[in-house]
């Protein structure tokens, strides 16, 4: 196994991370021949964990020892997004609406997906997002442009052979019926997953995303999250190229929503089989914290669309969101020597000195000055300030 690997494994046993550590090496037990006794091992120790109280989960450090020792001498290997031909190549895609009272374009755009990459679609609500997400599943018509799918080995002719190695989770999931169990069970058979592979395929889903617990239950008992994690479990079992979801963060709550997003990133950038992952959002910093590429749609206009590390690189002002006790006049006044914008953006202003003001210089003038805060984000690199119409 790669040196950095067994690094990360070894520190979250260290740290007692038993909820990263656990899905790591359940997903290192499917992707390598780890053997039948580790492999047991490695389920048994997912498994306590799942169950443990708080109480028992201290015990759980000498075995998550004894298995990073166990999977130290994997024959790791990833093969570089860069180095792989590209999951989606689209270009110049555009799709204009004629319904309605007014109009709506989602103007000509170039969208580039890669093997191990997160890309995030952003913006706000009736901006273009998921109209861009279907033109990319093949559900919409793009009035101009063309897609391919160079990585999928598929001609692109042949639309059967390209869609069924990729899946689009929309924002209202359909319902189905019976238990959750059976419904996995019966999905990963049509798509080829039978027999004894199959039985070993479900349970590795259902304890790899914690759905154990809830396997004999059925749609109506189940939560909205837990209805996505479904959605999620049937699409990892057909191993697809790429998946696309609409608002998947919409409904969950905010341990859940880190949970899952640390799930895609497992998964995206799995060892030996990853995939692309195209998800929009409105929850703009969680989505930034894990994709690789942003896409920022704004009344139809791509007005950023690149790498998530290089926006902003070339600003010349720096922009902060704060709230306390102050207003607009005392930031006037106490940054008076600087150039200054001040928007209020409802529970928040939105403030944007010069780039020399950094965020560590602009709290200790706020703080010497008297002024109280309660909250503060430095937002100079994420694309939330173009949700600011003043910026």
């Amino acid at each position: 196994m790669a040196a950095s690997l067994h690094e990360e494994l070894n520190t979250l046993a260290e740290q007692g991370d038993y909820s990263q550590l656990s899905r790591k090496l359940l997903d290192l037990s499917v992707e390598y021949p780890l053997g039948s006794a580790t492999e047991q091992q490695i389920y048994d120790f997912r498994k306590s964990y799942l169950y443990a109280t708080e109480a028992s989960k201290e015990s759980l450090g000498h075995t998550a020892g004894i298995l990073v020792q166990a999977v130290k001498d994997i024959p790791f290997s990833y093969n570089q997004a860069t180095e792989e031909p590209l999951v989606c190549d689209a270009r110049n895609i555009s799709k204009r609406f004629y319904s309605g009272r007014v109009p709506f374009a989602l103007q000509a755009l170039d969208v580039q997906l890669k093997f191990g990459e997160i890309t995030g679609i952003v913006g706000e609500n009736g901006n273009g997002k998921t109209t861009l997400l279907r033109i990319l599943a093949g559900e919409l018509a793009s009035d101009t442009g063309h897609i391919s799918y160079p990585a999928l080995k598929a001609d692109d002719a042949n639309w059967y052979d390209v869609k069924s190695q990729f899946v689009f989770i929309p924002q209202r999931i359909p319902r189905w019926y019976g238990s959750l169990l059976d419904n996995l069970r019966f999905f990963a058979s049509i798509h080829g997953i039978r027999d004894v592979e199959n039985n070993k395929q479900v349970e590795y889903i259902l304890f790899r995303l914690g759905l154990d617990k809830f396997r004999d239950l059925k749609w109506n008992e189940l939560s909205s999250g837990y209805r996505l994690r479904f959605e999620l479990a049937k699409t990892i079992m057909r191993r697809p190229k790429l998946i696309l979801l609409d608002e998947p963060l919409a409904n969950l709550d905010i341990n859940a929503q880190q949970l899952f997003l640390q799930d895609l990133t497992f998964f995206a950038r799995s060892a030996k089989h990853p995939l692309s992952i195209v998800l929009s959002s409105q929850q703009l910093h969680e989505v930034e914290s894990i994709s690789n590429n942003i896409i920022f749609i704004k009344q139809g206009e791509t007005i950023y669309n690149g790498n998530q590390t290089s926006f902003a690189n070339e600003r010349v002002t720096n922009t902060f969101e704060v709230s306390g006790t102050f207003n607009r006049e005392q930031l006037q006044l106490i940054f008076a020597a600087h150039s200054i914008k001040i928007e209020d953006a409802g529970t928040t202003t939105v403030v944007t000195v010069n780039k020399e003001i950094s965020n560590d210089i602009f709290l200790q003038t706020l703080l010497s000055n008297k002024i109280s805060v309660s909250y503060f984000r430095d937002i100079s690199t994420s694309t939330r300030k173009l949700f600011h119409k003043d910026i």
